[in-house]
């Protein structure tokens, strides 16, 4: 019997973040949101076996667990994401399903979106159900959904499927997606990842500003318009290369999704990123929706090393990462 092994990469967000959640796309003429998948994966391995038995293991988290059959894996469980969607292939024998994901947890780089990914690779090979890249991406985001109880956006699954630095734009009638032609190792240059070490749930923030923009937040409506602005004006940078132009709109765009809610920066990313800006970084933001997670800052290739030595020696956690054009892989590894 053959195994298969899936791995999908995780992503920095650089503008538009939060824009991307059903419906506050539609109330701002469906902007883009502006993503670069990075060699952080997640990845995914299934044994069958030739009983009944279902065994779980997350390498990451330290959990295990076992079942007799798919029948009795229970709705509430710490492997939660993994249950769901293993119900949700229903595959006809049992088998092992090992995870591991290299993104800190709740480092707001997408890594569940990323394991989510590439479970649903690996478990439609396994399964046989054909089904395509968008449904596959589908299916994971309304997983997730059912897993953290808010409403998923819908960035993150992109990088994960599709790789590179692209544009996720969701509208009326479904998402579209391109690829920049940028280099990602020209990119890699320009950018240092920091991780604070303190995990963030970002469902709840993004739901509370969800919540404010629907009710009609007057304030909340104002910053999602520079986010959005911002996400135009990143777009029309980066698919004319002009990485120069990167800093500005990233600092405006982090200034205005400070306000957005409290507690999406904290004391220690606000330190971290002074200290860098004295070193030279040109612009920061927090990753993902923010109140924990990692630090993305855009440097002079110049200043990078200055930068890193600087973040560590203020508690920081420096992430080593490049850029990356690979999607999501699936492979089947026959057993010698």
């Amino acid at each position: 019997m053959s195994r298969i092994k899936s791995s999908a990469p995780t992503r920095i967000d650089l503008a538009g973040g939060t824009l991307d959640i059903w419906p506050l796309h539609l109330f701002f003429d469906n902007p883009p949101t502006l993503n670069a998948a990075i060699d952080l994966y997640a990845t995914v391995e299934i044994i069958p076996r030739k009983d009944k038995r279902i065994f779980l293991t997350s390498c990451d988290l330290g959990l295990s667990d076992n079942f007799s059959s798919l029948k009795t894996l229970p709705d509430n469980h710490p492997l939660e994401l993994i249950v769901r969607t293993l119900k949700f292939y229903a595959p006809k024998s049992g088998l092992e399903i090992s995870t591991n994901c290299q993104a800190p947890q709740g480092s707001g780089i997408g890594g569940s979106s990323a394991l989510s990914i590439a479970l649903n690779g690996a478990l439609n090979r396994l399964t046989g159900r054909g089904y395509r890249k968008a449904e596959m991406i589908e299916i994971a985001k309304n997983i997730e959904t059912q897993v953290i109880k808010v409403p998923a956006g819908c960035q993150d699954y992109y990088p994960a499927m599709y790789g590179g630095v692209r544009k996720v734009v969701p509208g009326v009638r479904d998402t579209e997606t391109k690829k920049f032609a940028i280099s990602p190792a020209e990119l890699t240059r320009h950018f240092v990842l920091c991780c604070t070490g303190k995990p963030r749930n970002s469902g709840i923030n993004n739901w509370e500003v969800t919540k404010k923009a629907v009710d009609g937040n007057r304030a909340v409506i104002r910053h999602l318009k520079t986010i959005r602005d911002c996400a135009v004006e990143m777009e029309q940078a980066l698919s004319r290369g002009q990485l120069k132009k990167l800093a500005p709109i990233f600092a405006k765009e982090w200034k205005a999704r400070k306000q957005l809610a409290p507690g999406i920066s904290t004391p220690q990313m606000d330190q971290l990123i002074r200290s860098a800006m004295k070193k030279g970084a040109l612009a920061a933001k927090v990753c993902g929706a923010g109140g924990g997670g990692c630090v993305a800052f855009i440097v002079p290739p110049a200043k990078k090393q200055l930068v890193t030595e600087e973040l560590t020696s203020k508690g920081g956690q420096v992430l080593p990462f490049r850029f990356v054009s690979r999607p999501l892989r699936v492979e089947r590894v026959s057993n010698h």
